[in-house]
């Protein structure tokens, strides 16, 4: 596998406009905060968003060398935790929400997917959440296996992902008997950021 460095991450894998899995120094630190919180949750029976506290949040953040390049959200350092056997159907996320920094907290096996679709192949169906009244953008009545996907990933545990949230994907944990967990940060500037910014911003490509 080819790693391509910049000055202050490392890029792992670069699947543009998908995905870029990639590290940095003092990652380990920030997984490990988040594996001890994980302690502290009880066991979910469905997805969750899990808010952390701001004592929390303001440590991970100063960790985070991506923190001021993209004024991340103090307010917004969330984890979410993805129960057994849970599938969550193809969406956006909010319209602030164009693309995400992602760490792979808690991965125990290969059995989650996560794929991206594209708006011709889902057009037939309704979107909710289009007036910004909802959290994200759901593909109401989504039939997963009625579409291709144009790109699929397995998270690896311990790295970093910048996500495009702004194509639609779905989450399939449903083979899987473990809890996924991943932390996100957002960026303050609401629906200005996008992966193509941040790409650019971070890497420099």
């Amino acid at each position: 596998m080819e790693f391509i460095s910049s000055c202050m991450f490392t890029i792992i894998e670069d699947c543009s406009p998908y995905y870029i899995r990639f590290t940095h120094d003092n990652i380990e630190q920030i997984i490990d905060i988040c594996q001890g919180e994980m302690q502290s949750l009880q066991s979910v029976s469905k997805f969750t968003h899990h808010i952390l506290n701001r004592s929390v949040s303001e440590q991970i953040l100063n960790l985070a060398p991506m923190t001021t390049l993209l004024d991340l959200r103090l307010d917004r350092v969330s984890l979410f935790v993805t129960p057994p056997g849970y599938y969550y159907r193809a969406h956006k996320d909010g319209l602030e929400n164009r693309m995400s920094i992602n760490y792979t907290v808690q991965i125990l096996d290969d059995k989650c997917v996560t794929s991206w679709y594209s708006d011709e192949d889902l057009a037939s169906y309704t979107t909710a959440g289009l007036d910004g009244k909802i959290a994200s953008r759901e593909c109401e009545g989504f039939v997963k296996q009625r579409h291709t996907p144009l790109k699929s990933m397995t998270a690896i545990p311990g790295e970093c992902i910048l996500f495009n949230t702004d194509i639609f994907h779905d989450f399939d944990n449903s083979l899987s008997s473990n809890t996924r967990a991943v932390l996100t940060l957002r960026s303050v500037t609401p629906g200005k950021i996008y992966f193509e910014d941040a790409k650019r911003i971070l890497f420099d490509v």
